[in-house]
């Protein structure tokens, strides 16, 4: 009994371990504001701001399905958002998107995290896409 109760004190410790060095841990986002980069002018749009709790809940969802992986790229083209995230303890966060940076997938880089994160062209991408759309008109 008391060999069974080891075990599954070190399953569960095993799997929380896991779940919180692979998750992104995009979370706790108060409030987001975004730019769109015009690259035929080259500068960014006026500040949208995004304060709606749902949507800030399905970016911060779409946020964390994304790949997260050590590698830095080198890019040769401008990034097309710039996302600023802010927190409860009024820190912030600046995440860049470029739209399409490999053949099926978005890259996102952020400045305060190691690496880089790949969003797969899914229905995580099209929901991220159609929010960025939306809030920009």
């Amino acid at each position: 009994m008391k060999k069974a109760v080891g075990v599954m004190i070190l399953v569960f410790l095993i799997v929380t371990i896991m779940v919180f060095l692979f998750s992104n841990d995009f979370s706790k986002i108060t409030r987001i504001v975004y730019q769109k980069y015009n690259h035929s002018d080259g500068n960014f749009s006026e500040l949208i701001e995004i304060e709606d709790n749902d949507t800030i809940n399905k970016l911060t969802r779409i946020l964390n399905k994304a790949n997260h992986q050590n590698t830095i790229y080198e890019k040769e083209f401008h990034e097309d958002y710039k996302l600023i995230l802010f927190y409860p303890d009024e820190t912030n966060e600046t995440v860049r998107i470029w739209i399409g940076f490999g053949l099926d997938y978005d890259l996102l880089e952020s400045d305060t995290r190691s690496g880089t994160y790949k969003l797969k062209y899914n229905k995580s991408r099209e929901e991220l896409l159609e929010i960025l759309n939306y809030h920009e008109n």
